[in-house]
């Protein structure tokens, strides 16, 4: 029966959708759906839906017919792309409850670069701490119009980094998730279990073939090649793509050194997802030159993934790279609460 089914969560970016169905309980959740549909270049771009009715019949079929499983609820949680949100986090003092959302109008005024009737808006207050997160209306219009048309309803909207943190952390020391995507790389600090910090920069997959391709004067499709062949590779005979990707690579060092001595607190481990992630001796490099336990995330380790062990799936489901769902899988997670649209930071409370 359709009451019966939690929310899904689900993922929209430029290249591709994801869709995750979890039952059971937040303890112990276990994996009923999934699925994933690549959108072509020009539907979606950056954070913006550029072709509304092809990314609604993408979704549809998406929903209608999953890879693994069946989707038996309109209801869902989703994640908004890192790079159109803005997050702040900061110490208050005691405030009384109704001068706590004039704060935080006065801190959003300060920090976003747009104002407060252009943006929906929450946030979270524990003890002294607050977390502020906000996206332009004008992009998450468009996404409710699609939800619409699709006879989907949003029970949440929060940002990516608060799903990543959901599906990745697993203890209270200081960890930074670094989402490595073909576009973007985010710097997402958690410190308790708690963001902290979340930036975007554009060093990312795109950016390590477009020098290896102008270096080596190759084509980018050659690049690419190239690049997840050697990566870091140190003890190839052709050093080049090593020393190509090293200087790359300490760009995004040098961001997290920046951001631990902006923390002020050692930053104890790092987890690497995203696409760009596997990129070989990646770990390894970042391990060795900063010192730091790093690791893939393993957004499965939280969940019970028997489904993908039945027959009938076995033999497709060792094609999945679960670092692609470990997004939609935190908002899955989301939706297991016991009042999932108030769990967390949820954009719909600016909408209602």
């Amino acid at each position: 029966m359709i009451f019966f089914q939690k929310p899904f969560g689900l993922n929209i970016s430029d290249f591709s959708i994801e869709l995750v169905s979890l039952s059971g309980s937040i303890e112990t959740p276990k994996l009923s759906s999934l699925g994933r549909k690549e959108l072509r270049p020009g539907i979606f771009e950056d954070g913006k839906i550029l072709e509304k009715k092809e990314l609604e019949n993408v979704l549809k079929e998406l929903i209608l017919k999953p890879e693994f499983g069946k989707i038996k609820t309109k209801k869902f949680i989703l994640a908004l792309p890192e790079s159109k949100s803005f997050t702040l986090f900061c110490q208050t003092s005691q405030l009384e409850k109704k001068k706590v959302l004039d704060f935080v109008k006065e801190k959003a005024k300060e920090n976003f670069p747009y104002s407060i009737e252009e943006i929906y808006l929450d946030f979270q207050l524990k003890e002294k701490e607050v977390l502020i997160a906000a996206f332009p209306k004008e992009i998450v219009n468009d996404y409710l119009e699609i939800f619409s048309s699709c006879k989907i309803s949003p029970l949440a909207l929060e940002t990516e980094s608060l799903s990543l943190g959901r599906s990745l952390i697993e203890d209270a020391e200081a960890t930074l998730i670094l989402d490595l995507g073909s576009k973007f790389t985010n710097f997402v600090l958690f410190d308790k279990k708690r963001l902290k910090l979340s930036i975007t920069n554009s060093i990312a997959g795109n950016s390590f073939s477009k020098s290896i391709s102008e270096k080596l004067k190759i084509s980018f499709e050659a690049a690419e090649d190239l690049k997840k062949e050697i990566g870091l590779n140190p003890k190839r005979k052709d050093a080049r793509i090593f020393l190509i990707l090293q200087k790359e690579i300490q760009k995004l060092i040098g961001q997290i050194r920046e951001i631990e001595d902006y923390f002020l607190k050692k930053i104890e481990k790092i987890i690497l997802t995203g696409g760009s992630s596997t990129l070989p001796y990646l770990k390894e490099y970042l391990a060795d030159d900063l010192e730091k336990e790093v690791s893939i995330g393993d957004p499965w380790k939280k969940i019970n993934i028997d489904i993908l062990r039945k027959k009938e799936y076995f033999k497709e489901a060792l094609k999945i790279n679960p670092y692609l769902y470990s997004v939609a899988i935190g908002s899955a997670l989301r939706g297991l609460e016991k009042s999932p649209e108030r769990s967390g930071i949820n954009l719909l409370k600016g909408i209602k």
